[in-house]
């Protein structure tokens, strides 16, 4: 068997075997230097020929399924990332394991780096735990990165002096404190901004929801009416024919961008916006200007009616969407109002620190005057206060938030009603609400489905208006 001379490997042999162990039953895996003598290795391991095996996370990671017998299990060390000490813990904690209870130990030096480590375990394996499950509500998180030791901290532990490894702590703390409280100063820079923005933005969502309301009650209230192509009143069998003629007048070089009017459907104003360079826009003007591209160059009659019932279909859905952001933005308005001018919530506690942190350090350095009678706290009672005014502050990065308005997203029309069939709730119409009642019911002039085309929904108009007109 290999020998490990002044190694860790070779002193904890010479231990077992000294204590009973006979030396032919442990087995290290540096003695295994291929994949053949691995598996040879790992089934006298599993055969209980092998009683002890050592190795490092690399070696012994995965692929080493040697868990049949074994009962316990020994960290000598601390690795950096708590993969690896789950992967450590999985030779063991697997199926296959013939134990019903097994055994893990972790082994700390006092005064060494293990303490340090094992701590740095701690911080990661919670922060991950907490992206992954969705524990923590905050916003953001600690960065875990910065788990560097400092030099004071090193001087600390490898002095083995309490005191100095609480300065070292305080200083720690101090550090994350002062982090807190730029990350506030930064907050409370955003909510004097956004309180002066957001106004504006309201401002002009509620003009913009106010014009369109005004343009969709024109839209409904002239639905009857005929369509005009310039000043001239059109029969809507007609309409493509005329508008058909209106188009052939439009310009087809320009030097800049211009507008076209056309006439006027169901009480607004539509026309083309002609480009340079570029397909046209169909606009729809009321109370406000929409606009709506067409798939040509040059288009038809089908084209230009077709974008102008998009946009005045599209009516709902806009002021919908313009209720939701004005919702959004005057809840987020009085979420910055709640937060302004709130002082750091963590003052008295970083005043009160670093008075002890000082206090400490100066205890510790010798700079109080020898020549003057010693007063005040001892360096003992210094590190106990010290340690109960941490241990009773939790820092919590994350931010209050005002809970005086929620926004939530509606459930959509006809998931509601399909759960309501699922659950035997629907069996008439008067289980639909009145406002989708209403958008059912709601008549329509000429009926266009998406599978017609737009020649065949004028054929099929100019028919049923030939039977109107024709005697019985």
């Amino acid at each position: 068997m290999q020998l490990y001379p002044n190694s860790p490997y070779d002193e904890i042999i010479s231990k077992l075997v000294e204590r009973g162990i006979p030396r032919d039953q442990i087995a290290a895996m540096g003695d295994a230097d291929s994949d053949a003598k691995k598996q040879v290795l790992f089934k006298k391991v599993r055969n209980g020929v092998v009683r002890v095996l050592l190795g490092s996370t690399q070696k012994m990671g995965t692929g080493t399924n040697v868990q049949k017998r074994l009962v316990a299990l020994h960290h000598l060390d601390a690795p950096w990332k708590p993969a690896e000490v789950e992967q450590r813990d999985g030779r063991i904690l697997r199926q296959g394991n013939e134990n019903a209870e097994v055994a893990i130990y972790r082994y700390v030096t006092e005064g060494s780096f293990d303490a340090y480590m094992w701590q740095a375990l701690e911080t990661k394996a919670r922060f991950i735990g907490q992206v992954i499950t969705g524990a923590n509500a905050s916003r953001r998180a600690e960065d875990i990165g910065g788990q560097e030791l400092s030099y004071a901290e090193v001087k600390a532990i490898a002095s083995g002096n309490p005191a100095v490894l609480t300065l070292a702590q305080a200083d720690a703390e101090l550090q994350r404190l002062a982090i807190l409280k730029k990350n506030h100063m930064d907050e409370q820079y955003v909510a004097r901004r956004q309180i002066r923005d957001l106004p504006a933005t309201i401002r002009n969502l509620r003009e913009r929801h106010e014009k369109l309301t005004a343009d969709r009650q024109t839209a409904d209230d002239c639905q009857h009416l005929p369509v005009f192509i310039g000043r001239n009143a059109v029969l809507r069998a007609d309409v493509p024919v005329v508008l058909e003629k209106k188009l052939d007048t439009m310009p087809i070089k320009i030097v800049d961008t211009m507008r076209f009017p056309i006439g006027t459907y169901r009480g607004l104003e539509f026309g083309m916006i002609l480009y340079p360079r570029g397909q046209p826009d169909v606009y729809l003007e009321g109370a406000m200007t929409r606009i709506t591209g067409v798939s040509s160059v040059n288009p038809g009659p089908r084209a230009v009616l077709n974008a102008i019932e998009r946009l005045l279909g599209s009516f709902d859905v806009e002021i919908t969407h313009i209720e939701q952001d004005m919702s959004i933005a005057e809840s987020q308005l009085h979420d910055y109002e709640a937060r302004l001018g709130k002082s750091f919530a963590h003052e008295a506690y970083v005043s009160k620190l670093t008075q002890l942190r000082n206090a400490l350090k100066e205890r510790l350095t010798g700079r109080t005057d020898p020549t003057t009678p010693t007063e005040g706290p001892t360096i003992a009672e210094l590190v106990t206060s010290i340690k109960s005014l941490t241990a009773s502050h939790t820092v919590d990065t994350s931010q209050p938030r005002n809970e005086r308005r929620h926004t939530t997203a509606e459930e959509p029309v006809t998931a509601r009603i399909r759960r309501k069939q699922e659950a035997g709730a629907i069996s008439s119409d008067d289980e639909f609400p009145a406002e989708h009642q209403q958008a059912v019911h709601r008549p329509v002039d000429i009926p266009e489905p998406d599978d017609t085309s737009f020649s065949d929904r004028v054929r099929l108009s100019q028919q049923a208006a030939n039977r109107e007109l024709s005697p019985a």
